[in-house]
């Protein structure tokens, strides 16, 4: 910013997009229209790569015209000709690239096989066995042991202002210019390819460079096909802040003025998919990574499908999340090359379509049979539950009223049985996590984690509870390593969006999660130092539950996640209550984003529940309308499927069946923690506020104003070290 003088856009004169922007959307002479024909298409495309180039990667040069190959050696590795080559190009040729080609036995043309791993990083071998030329660019991150010849760009082309990762893209485009000229190369078949950095660029080379048929990036996350909409730090993974703090030369300094104003991108990773379009590509990632998020994976796909669908070639875009984290193995490279394969003819391979959550609101309204008349129901403000209530008295009759609004909307909840307790703290449970504990370095799960907690005074056991669920109960020691004696308080940590690895996320002692990822998951040691007993939990959906969501609305047409999520937290809370050593009259509930808003849910009609302290999870429902900017109520109905049922008040949010200050009513009289942040993008804090001062009227008629707190400090939507410490304080004071 020094050395250019540029300044953040203006941002309120931009419009807020809080879900993905429609690539099938024209906006042309300040208005916005269906794409129709393949001309308007055609002006779509050459946009939306303005945008991305403008906002997310910076300029590209166009092609040189006078690239020339220089071959520097050759030899026979058995059957296959190895050859190195050495393209010059660009102001005077003093551009170069290092390109290393591996060229089966008999006769061509061969499909191409492209990459920037180098051999010493397996990836070209097995494309070479199916019959591929293996293709290798050195532009890439000089870690994997070569030099990065695109480094030198920066001073050969000084009028652009491409980033590094713009920077490796481009030089994978000029592979394809030298592929160009080889009669042994089939120039209808290039597949490209790269992994985690080299799946970014892979998927941004294939989207600028039409001559690539098909793409598979790989476990690139953030700034490949997660977008930047679904990396916030409510979903624990690598935001834009992150990323453009801790990696700044990837991707354009001018990225970075949009960290938590991910709305206001007029484009998002999606397009680059729809730049691709209709040539191939294939989204691979693993649904368990740190790094990633299955539920924006699903989001980009189905927004790409649909410009896949309007040019008639939806079966050349796959979605595939495996199982495991971030490494690959040879036969993910299998499944690369069956891709390429189908794509370009060669042999026909079954589409991959892997979902992970796999909601629709359309869906469950298939299965469900549900239809609600949303002017059935009469408009309401905050604060209109109260109309007439001017006691304590009337109020406990409102109660019940609110409370079957509420539940109306959580639908039908089966019968069902209760866990049978034990009432010591280490007692024997038959219940488990699951394998993706272990691959999440849970403690349960790995005894050198445990032990390494037990050195910093804490300690950690298995805690049975629900339909045959397992938590984590960390707690504090004293002397010798022997549970610290006296009745514990307890907070139950709610965790955020974290689909990939639930409350695990930000671990410090897991070895699978980089030190870089967001921390949204608060420091149990700093509360167990506190003297807190500490329970830990995967909502369904998210962690070692990632999977189990997939299926439940065919399972239970009538209920809702949100509605499971609840009667799973209120079983956590009967686990651990009985248990000796734990303070039952000091039980706590600690959530963040979905964690707060299914904390408020819980308390609300679980009396033993002593205070919630709610960050960033009260939505105004009847005014998050769309003028606002903000996902509103399809946060609950379309995205993410808590709550089904609200679906049919789009566009009528002022009939919402309940709202935020009915639920924070509720828990009244007990202690209420509301956190909103001031540039919260989710939520308006303006909008927040009123929600909080409908509901302290209650709080006024029970005597007890002072026991809901409203915080709203000046951030964006996150859980950072310096608000845990101030909330860690408010719950040792309740």
């Amino acid at each position: 910013m020094r050395r250019t003088g540029e300044l953040p856009p203006d941002f309120d004169a931009m419009p807020s997009i809080p879900g993905l922007p429609d690539p099938l959307l024209l906006r042309e002479e300040g208005g916005a229209r269906p794409v129709r024909t393949a001309a308007e298409w055609e002006r779509q495309r050459q946009w939306m790569r303005r945008q991305i180039e403008h906002w997310v990667f910076g300029t590209m040069p166009p092609a040189p015209g006078n690239l020339r190959g220089a071959i520097t050696s050759e030899h026979k590795e058995g059957r296959v000709t190895v050859r190195d080559v050495r393209l010059e190009f660009g102001p005077e040729h003093r551009g170069s690239l290092h390109v290393e080609l591996m060229i089966p036995p008999g006769k061509g043309p061969f499909p191409v096989f492209l990459t920037n791993h180098p051999r010493n990083r397996p990836w070209v071998a097995t494309a070479v066995r199916r019959g591929y030329i293996g293709c290798i660019y050195y532009a890439t991150d000089p870690v994997y042991g070569h030099a990065d010849d695109s480094d030198a760009y920066i001073e050969l082309y000084p009028q652009y202002d491409f980033s590094c990762l713009a920077r490796w893209a481009w030089a994978g485009m000029r592979a394809v210019d030298y592929l160009y000229t080889l009669p042994e190369v089939d120039r209808k078949k290039i597949g490209l390819t790269g992994h985690s950095r080299n799946g970014k660029q892979a998927l941004l080379a294939a989207a600028f460079d039409e001559r690539i048929g098909a793409v598979v990036p790989s476990s690139g996350n953030t700034g490949e096909c997660d977008p930047w909409r679904y990396t916030t730090d409510m979903f624990a993974n690598e935001s834009i802040e992150l990323l453009t703090g801790a990696q700044p030369h990837w991707f354009h300094p001018r990225l970075r003025f949009f960290a938590g104003r991910e709305d206001k991108l007029p484009v998002d990773q999606h397009m680059l998919l729809a730049l691709v379009a209709p040539r191939g590509a294939m989204l691979y990632a693993g649904y368990a990574e740190s790094a990633g998020n299955p539920l924006g994976f699903e989001q980009a796909y189905i927004a790409a499908r649909r410009v896949y669908r309007f040019l008639g070639r939806e079966e050349n875009i796959w979605l595939h999340l495996r199982a495991g984290e971030h490494p690959t193995t040879a036969g993910d490279i299998e499944n690369f090359v069956d891709f390429f394969d189908a794509v370009f003819g060669r042999k026909a391979h079954a589409k991959s379509e892997t979902w992970i959550h796999g909601y629709s609101f359309e869906e469950w309204r298939k299965v469900s049979g549900e239809t609600v008349d949303p002017l059935a129901y009469p408009r309401r403000e905050p604060g209109g539950f109260l109309d007439g209530v001017n006691s304590a008295a009337a109020w406990e009759r409102e109660k019940a009223a609110v409370r079957r609004r509420i539940d109306g909307a959580m639908g039908e909840e089966p019968a069902g049985l209760t866990y049978p307790a034990r009432h010591e703290l280490n007692g024997s449970d038959m219940t488990s996590s699951g394998w993706l504990a272990g691959l999440f370095g849970r403690p349960m799960a790995a005894p050198a984690v445990r032990s390494r907690l037990r050195e910093e005074g804490i300690g950690v056991t298995g805690l049975a509870y629900g339909d045959d669920l397992q938590a984590s109960l960390f707690y504090p020691l004293g002397p010798g390593g022997q549970p610290k004696p006296g009745k514990w308080p307890l907070v139950v940590w709610l965790h955020p969006y974290t689909y990939q690895n639930g409350w695990s996320a930000g671990s410090p002692w897991s070895t699978t999660v980089p030190n870089y990822i967001v921390d949204s998951r608060p420091s149990f040691p700093a509360l167990v130092k506190r003297g807190f007993a500490v329970v830990a939990f995967d909502q369904i959906g998210f962690g070692s539950r990632v999977l189990d969501a997939r299926e439940f609305y065919l399972r239970y047409p009538k209920w809702s996640l949100m509605g499971k999520m609840v009667t799973d937290t209120r079983a956590a809370v009967d686990a651990a209550a009985v248990l000796d050593a734990i303070d039952g009259q000091r039980i706590c509930l600690l959530g963040y984003a979905l964690g707060a808003k299914v904390g408020l849910m819980v308390a609300g009609r679980d009396p033993r529940i002593h205070a919630v302290a709610a960050v960033c999870g009260v939505d105004p429902l009847r005014l998050d309308t769309a003028d606002r900017g903000v996902e509103g109520i399809r946060h609950y109905s379309h995205l993410h499927g808590l709550l089904p049922r609200l679906g049919f008040f789009t566009g009528h949010e002022d009939r919402a069946p309940f709202d935020y200050d009915e639920v924070l009513a509720l828990v009244a009289p007990r202690p209420v923690l509301v956190v909103a942040p001031t540039l919260d993008r989710y939520a308006r804090v303006a909008d927040v506020t009123r929600e909080v001062e409908a509901a302290r009227r209650v709080y006024r008629l029970l005597g007890r104003e002072e026991a809901l707190e409203f915080d709203a400090p000046e951030d964006f939507n996150r859980f950072p070290a310096r608000l845990q410490e101030k909330v860690f304080d408010w719950l040792a004071r309740c």
